[in-house]
């Protein structure tokens, strides 16, 4: 028979008394609560066992309500306190002041801008701590720089390729005065890759998220202390601490990558102008975004040296509509050096139709059919259904026409007609980032944003009309980047030659001929003005429950109280999903971000089901 054991009672562990800080014992942190609707700063104490390591910017662990939560401290104050009504910081987690004041102002003004919390930007601003790489940083503090007179100038600057940002940043690194930085932010680790692989006068310090997560950090570290004179990085280094004076290159900021993904999506365009008042800004772009060409317009951004690097004068220009077809264009330029081919589809044959009667092949199921290589049958591309025996459910011929080609199939198409050239596939899942260095001529057929960088005699640009046609919102802003992006890898010593694939009477084509990219953004903030559309409105998407959005609408359109805010549409998202478009008068900017964080704020208080909002979004 078992043993048993006598009761006992559970033991209560009574916590040992803290001795509270005799000097500035009361500090204000940000904490993580995760809760909307309540305040992001509260006060702590602090133990007198780390008190000469906490100083703003430093992580800790503080409690509140019944458990645990990070927080990062703000400031701290000698203010008079009740010891009975303040609870002490339960741990320092990181004994290194990783945020700024400068960046804890940026993450305030953020956070007003895109209706979120301080921790939802913390993430994006900060890297994943790994503590091994702070040892050489522990009771380190910042270098404190006297402020000097600020010299600001914000500008807009044509480069037409990578080898021409390299010559711009070159000519931003000399006009550095003392420990003034360079922050060059890019798009993608494409971007990225190209640049960092070119000679600088100064060695750059990279942050980038694809680095391993202690040398992340440990750059993070490095740029927080050791001021670098240049930082290279993609999205989130936008919020890199830097001193006064200091410059911010902006390459693309109409990409898609600059605009983050998460909420609150927020823009690296509109960040760097947050930080306008403490920093020079320098847009750099093939074609600028309509935001940029508008602050152009406004004269607060200067437009300078428009022309510089620009070669569309010494090219020759030929359209769908021209006699010269495209396979002469790319024989002549094969004859010079290499020649690029860029498209939009990527695969093999993404839809095909009958023969006989043009109609488009469908599965049973309603799927659309393809052929996703050389040898494959037609395969439904819902069902994946395949089809060894096809004929057309309308009038039973056999005979299938492709009518829209992917690069795969337009690589072997022209090794067909070009026999005995090198021909090369570069697209998302096998980029070639650089052209290789090689005595023969190459043929390069890439998919539109997968382009090797690289000298080539002739630029073949396919798919243009399609995309021109797309109902996204910023369609013509990329196709405008696109083009004159990649006319800029023309290599004008012998003559350059450009087959762009849209009639020659288009307005894009007018405006390539002038070689003039930010008149025809001018053209489209035109119409932007007329229609009520950024740049001189501001957007919001908000999906949600469609009983709440329907209320939401109909609250907005009737009530006086949102005159600020107007209703676009109401569209369905799913069965019981519904999401709704706010405009409002970009002059009216500050109230619509209070009116949307007012919202977000009710709910959450009310305990309503959350409501995903996103302001600004790159497409509606």
């Amino acid at each position: 028979m078992a043993e048993i054991k006598p009761l006992r009672l559970k033991a209560q562990r009574v916590k040992s008394k803290v001795q509270i800080a005799q000097s500035s014992p009361v500090v204000q942190v940000c904490v993580d609560t995760g809760v909307f609707h309540l305040q992001n700063n509260f006060d702590y104490l602090v133990p007198e066992s780390i008190s000469s390591k906490i100083l703003p910017g430093v992580l800790v662990k503080v409690p509140f309500g019944n458990s645990e939560v990070m927080g990062y401290v703000v400031s701290r104050t000698a203010g008079e306190f009740e010891p009975t009504k303040l609870k002490p910081i339960s741990k320092l987690v990181s004994s290194v002041p990783l945020l700024s004041e400068e960046l804890i102002s940026i993450i305030t003004d953020t956070c007003e801008r895109y209706a979120c919390k301080p921790w939802d930007l913390v993430a994006s601003a900060i890297p994943p701590r790994v503590a091994l790489a702070e040892k050489n940083f522990v009771d380190r503090e910042p270098e404190q720089i006297v402020n000097k007179k600020l010299r600001l100038a914000h500008e807009l600057r044509i480069v037409s390729n990578v080898f021409a940002l390299r010559d711009q940043i070159e000519d931003l690194l000399r006009t550095l005065d003392g420990s003034e930085q360079l922050l060059v932010v890019v798009p993608d680790e494409r971007d990225l890759n190209q640049i960092a692989n070119l000679k600088f006068s100064q060695n750059p310090l990279v942050l980038s998220s694809t680095l391993e997560k202690s040398e992340r950090y440990g750059n993070y570290l490095r740029a927080r202390f050791d001021f670098p004179k240049l930082i290279f990085g993609n999205r989130s280094a936008i919020f890199t601490p830097l001193q006064p004076n200091s410059k911010i290159l902006i390459f693309n900021d109409g990409d898609e990558s600059m605009y983050e993904r998460r909420f609150p999506g927020w823009n690296v365009r509109d960040v760097a102008l947050l930080r306008s008042g403490d920093f020079s800004l320098v847009f750099a772009a093939s074609s600028p975004s309509l935001e940029i060409a508008r602050l152009c317009e406004l004269g607060w951004i200067k437009n300078r040296n428009f022309r510089t690097g620009s070669n569309k004068e010494r090219i020759e220009f030929t359209f769908a509509d021209s006699r010269e077809s495209e396979i002469s264009i790319i024989r002549r330029g094969l004859k010079a050096g290499n020649v690029l081919v860029s498209m939009a589809e990527t695969g093999y044959v993404n839809a095909i139709a009958c023969q006989k009667c043009r109609n488009q092949a469908k599965c049973v199921c309603g799927g659309k059919l393809y052929i996703p290589n050389k040898t494959s049958v037609p395969i439904c591309h819902l069902c994946e259904m395949k089809f060894t025996n096809w004929k057309c459910s309308w009038c039973s011929g056999e005979t299938i026409r492709a009518i829209s080609r992917g690069s795969a199939r337009y690589l072997e198409e022209i090794s067909k007609a070009l026999p005995g050239v090198r021909v090369m596939l570069s697209k998302g899942g096998s980029r070639i980032d650089v052209l290789p260095d090689v005595s023969e001529n190459i043929l390069v057929v890439s998919t539109y944003g997968c382009e090797p960088a690289g000298e080539y005699s002739a630029v073949v640009l396919r798919s243009l009309e399609n995309l021109t046609n797309r109902i996204n919102l910023r369609s013509l802003e990329s196709i405008r980047r696109i083009i004159f992006e990649n006319l800029g890898r023309i290599s004008t010593k012998s003559g350059g030659l450009a087959f762009v694939d849209l009639q020659s009477s288009n307005p894009i084509s007018q405006g390539l001929l002038r070689g003039d990219s930010l008149a025809l953004c001018d053209l489209e903030i035109l119409d932007r003005r007329s229609s009520k559309l950024p740049p001189f409105t501001r957007l919001a998407t908000i999906t949600g429950e469609s009983s709440a959005i329907r209320l939401l609408a109909t609250q907005v359109k009737q009530d006086e109280l949102f005159s600020s805010v107007s209703v676009i549409s109401k569209l369905p998202a799913s069965n019981e999903q519904s999401k709704l478009v706010l405009r409002a008068d970009i002059e009216k900017s500050e109230k619509f971000s209070l009116f949307l964080r007012d919202l977000a704020r009710y709910r959450s208080l009310k305990g309503l089901i959350p409501l995903s909002i996103r302001i600004d979004p790159y497409s509606i």
